[in-house]
């Protein structure tokens, strides 16, 4: 019985993971093993769970075709509902939106205009006036789904949409994200936040897309602008849903008092929908608004935190060319459903260009392998500067050029790109978007509408870098004597010696502060990282795919304490004072985006945006420590000599380029290697040796001695 019924549910989960990790074969096995165990287990009955599970299979199998079973799952679950206990109830408004987005999902638009249409009628008629009115709001919350299902029906349908059936198919959709964002702010479990997300994601491609064709047809820009603010405030809104899942996140510069007013309000308009003794539909609507009134106040006083957290779901862009400079070209790439599309837009040029990218979807993830062959990869690289670049080219007139990517294209080193095929990597320096263009990147339009004053900070640079030697591991190793508290994974952490030679050495240049080996603690650089122009971080990192936030940096470990947490995580960079005007991230995978479709750049990177870093240096995929700290030496170069980090950057590679020898002049090796965010120059201090000054006097001394030759011959 019992045992029989947590088989059941082990053998499900098992399946959903195989589900969410694309092993269609193994999930479609345990599903029905788990669907098996369960009808054994229920002999005929139905829980709540049970029928959880039967709707989660109809639309696993609706995705991948099998629709005989996905019908007859769904429409096993409707006909219960319609004659059970769970008749006018939420859990019956569920299993209708359910079945229609099951036959939507088969492309059965009548029969999924049908049951949308049915569910959106639905009525909810409960044995007291309470539990009514809770599953009545809550009903409306899921309303987005049976929305966007029948929209979508309406639109299929259609022969040839007119522009006013698309501007009313539009106004449902619009009624969808209104409701949208006002659930957010109820959000109190992983499962509710997957379906926001996933809900977000549907719903947001559909109104660009509705938005998109209403501009085709007309050509009214106010579409165009709004297709664009949509896709930007999305990537917002799944950003915020994550993090306000965490119980533990605080932000810098928020007083605590703030912070615990909020958790307060959440908690109870949270437990006012819950069907508890101490749930109430008055206690949801007074808490609400007290709610709407704080948001108010924190709008007023805390406008960052505000904008990051709560913003409205969509930001107009009407400002955004005049606030591009003279010499810069934006390109903001976008998908809407599975079509790419560029935005291009400097203070003269913003066209919108379809782009075909269908032919070229896979190249990214075949450049991201380890192979090194010029011969595999040139191919990759010249189709998708085909796909990518070539179709903008005419209206890029600028050498500065600020690259927003969208979904996997957030791996993709654009530099690397080549014009025509090459032969050889060292090609590369002469025939390719790096020789052509100073390439930065960044997160979103809107961190570009406003244009902020750079930060004026006294101290010039510090850097950490724990080494990770072997004899800080075995000082860690004695100091720790209960074995279970070994921390083993922080024992195989390979060395960094160059990434500590480089700290060194540009610690002395720049006058700065250093903490190398044990000293770079998490401790000690949560305490001193900040206000400095430069943060240098030499250290290993690593990326969570599943829950972004619990990224992490990893600094050594202290040798005393009872407790040594060494990892700073995403979610605790939001409340570290990092201002700089630059921080360098040279760890392994520091800026790889944590790819969810319409996500964006979730990152170590965001995080320090947030943080007060105008600007960071980070690295795309897995890179060599040797090639990575020879460029950045050369990069700090060319900063000291005042020019943009953009700039520096692009001729730190290019040099880098013209010395590199054998597998390490691949783009492996150097084009991970990326700037996001402000490019402007930094004034520093530097500090170089008697003997760096003495040798570019003799090498200036004797141009001029050449100089002075070449006229004397002359005449």
């Amino acid at each position: 019985g019992a045992n029989l019924y947590w088989d059941a549910a082990a053998l499900v989960t098992r399946a959903t993971i195989y589900e969410l990790t694309e092993d269609p074969e193994n999930a479609k096995l345990f599903y029905k093993k788990g669907e098996a165990v369960y009808r054994q287990s229920m002999n005929g009955n139905y829980t709540k769970d049970f029928l959880d599970n039967i709707l989660e299979q109809s639309l696993f199998y609706a995705k991948n075709n099998e629709a005989e079973k996905a019908l007859s799952l769904a429409e096993e679950t409707y006909n219960f509902m319609d004659k059970g206990d769970f008749k006018n109830t939420l859990q019956e408004f569920y299993h209708i939106v359910n079945l229609a987005q099951v036959h939507s999902l088969l492309k059965n638009y009548d029969e999924a205009l049908k049951y949308s249409e049915e569910a959106l009628k639905f009525t909810i008629i409960s044995e007291t006036e309470q539990e009514s009115q809770t599953d009545i709001i809550l009903c409306q919350f899921r309303k987005p789904q049976a929305l966007l299902i029948n929209t979508k029906a309406k639109y299929y349908l259609e022969n040839k949409p007119s522009e006013k059936f698309l501007k009313a198919l539009l106004a449902q959709l619009e009624e969808g994200i209104s409701i949208l964002n006002q659930r957010k702010k109820v959000i109190s479990t992983h499962e509710d936040l997957s379906l926001l997300i996933s809900e977000n994601e549907e719903l947001f491609n559909f109104a660009k897309k509705m938005r998109l064709e209403i501009y085709e047809l007309n050509g009214d820009q106010e579409y165009l602008n709004k297709v664009i603010s949509l896709h930007e405030s999305g990537i917002y809104s799944r950003i915020r849903s994550r993090l306000n899942l965490r119980d533990n996140l605080t932000f810098q510069q928020i007083p605590e008092k703030v912070l615990t007013r909020e958790k307060e309000l959440k908690a109870k308009m949270v437990s006012s929908l819950q069907k508890s003794e101490n749930s109430s539909l008055k206690s949801f609507f007074e808490t609400t608004a007290q709610w709407e009134v704080f948001l108010d106040s924190i709008q007023t006083e805390f406008p960052k935190y505000y904008k990051m957290r709560y913003a409205t779901i969509e930001e107009p862009l009407h400002d955004l060319q005049s606030n591009i400079n003279e010499n810069t070209t934006v390109i903001r790439y976008l998908f809407i459903e599975d079509s790419l599309y560029a935005l291009i837009v400097s203070k003269t040029e913003k066209q919108f260009i379809p782009l075909n990218y269908n032919s070229v979807k896979n190249h990214i993830e075949g450049l991201s392998n380890q192979n090194t062959s010029v011969t595999q990869k040139s191919p990759l690289l010249f189709e998708l500067y085909k796909a990518l670049i070539q179709p903008l080219e005419d209206f890029i007139k600028t050498e500065k050029v600020v690259i927003i990517p969208d979904r996997e294209l957030f791996n993709l080193s654009f530099e690397m790109l080549t014009p025509t095929p090459i032969n050889s990597f060292g090609e590369l320096s002469i025939n390719s978007l790096l020789a052509r263009y100073d390439i930065s990147y960044n997160y979103s339009l809107l961190l570009l509408k406003d244009k902020n004053s750079i930060l004026n900070l006294d101290k010039s640079f510090v850097a950490f870098a724990p080494g990770f030697s072997t004899k800080m591991k075995k000082d860690y190793q004695l100091a720790i004597t209960d074995s279970v508290a070994l921390d083993k994974t922080y024992l195989r952490l390979l060395p960094q010696p160059f990434s500590e030679e480089l700290a060194k050495q540009y610690s002395k240049v720049f006058k700065g502060t250093l903490f190398i080996n044990e000293k770079a603690s998490k401790d000690i650089f949560t305490l001193e990282a900040n206000e400095h122009k430069i943060i240098h971080i030499g250290t290993h990192a690593e990326s969570n795919n599943i829950s972004p936030e619990l990224s992490r940096l990893i600094f050594a470990k202290k040798t005393y304490g009872d407790y040594d947490e060494n990892s700073l995580y995403t979610f605790e960079i939001y409340n570290t004072n990092l201002t700089s005007n630059l921080a360098i991230l040279t760890a392994c995978e520091t800026g790889k985006p944590t790819y969810q479709a319409g996500e964006g750049m979730i990152s170590l990177a965001h995080a320090f945006n947030y943080a007060g870093s105008e600007s960071i240096l980070t690295s795309l995929w897995k890179i060599d420590e040797k090639s990575s700290s020879k460029i950045i030496s050369l990069f700090y170069d060319k900063l000291a000599e005042g020019l943009d980090k953009d700039k520096a950057l692009r001729l730190a590679k290019l040099e880098y380029l013209t010395t590199a020898e054998g597998r390490t002049i691949s783009p492996q090796y150097w084009a991970g290697l990326v700037l996001i965010g402000n490019t402007s120059p930094i004034e520093l201090n530097s500090s170089y040796p008697w003997w760096y000054w003495v040798g570019g006097g003799i090498v200036l001394l004797l141009l001029l001695f050449l100089i002075f030759r070449k006229s004397h011959l002359q005449r």
